[in-house]
C-alpha cells in the first residue's frame, strides 16, 4: 500500500490510460466553460478584439488535443 499523498502506482497500462482520461475529463470541461462562457461572448460584442480572436483560435486547439486525449 502506498503512503497517504502519493500517488499510487498503477502496474497496468490500461489502468494507465484510464487514469489519464480522468485527469483530462475536468480540465477539458473548465476550459470549454472558459471558452463559451466568457470568450465566445466576448467575441459576440467586440468581433475585432484580436486578443480574444488568437485566445480563442489557441484555447480551441488546446480543447481539440484535450478532448481526444480524454476519450
Amino acid at each position: 500500500m502506498d503512503p497517504p499523498g502519493r500517488l499510487h502506482v498503477l502496474r497496468r497500462p490500461a489502468d494507465w490510460i484510464e487514469y489519464d482520461k480522468r485527469q483530462f475529463r475536468p480540465i477539458l470541461g473548465r476550459l470549454t466553460r472558459v471558452i463559451t462562457g466568457t470568450l465566445d461572448p466576448h467575441l459576440a460584442r467586440y468581433p475585432d478584439d484580436e486578443r480574444a480572436k488568437l485566445a480563442t483560435a489557441q484555447l480551441t486547439g488546446v480543447r481539440a488535443t484535450l478532448a481526444q486525449l480524454s476519450t
